[in-house]
């Protein structure tokens, strides 16, 4: 029997930059949790820092998104939630937001 494909879903993190962040992640990581556990959809998590991200070339498009937002407007939308590679949440996401992003791209693999 052929195992099912997870999802992957990237939290990044502007911790790195802004240690005040951290509890922010530790929040979206909850959220994301849970709403993995009340859809069953199988997914791995992963929390990224931003500058590991800007740094290492991942997530260029977003990384600049999120770049030029700040210089704008001197905020940040961190933590960002990723669903393989889609931005799906700026800031600490609300269950329905995830839940129903999980679903969406849960059908797609």
């Amino acid at each position: 029997m052929a195992s099912k494909k997870e999802l992957n879903i990237v939290i990044l993190s502007g911790a790195c930059c802004i240690p005040g962040m951290a509890p922010l992640d530790k929040q979206a990581r909850s959220v994301v949790e849970k709403a993995i556990s009340e859809t069953k959809i199988a997914a791995k998590v992963e929390l990224v820092p931003v500058s590991t991200a800007y740094f290492g070339g991942m997530f260029k498009e977003i990384t600049g998104k999120l770049m030029s937002d700040y210089n704008k407007s001197g905020s940040v939308g961190l933590p960002a939630i990723l669903i393989d590679n889609k931005v799906v949440s700026y800031g600490v996401p609300k269950i329905g937001t995830i839940k129903s992003a999980l679903l969406k791209y849960g059908k797609q693999i």
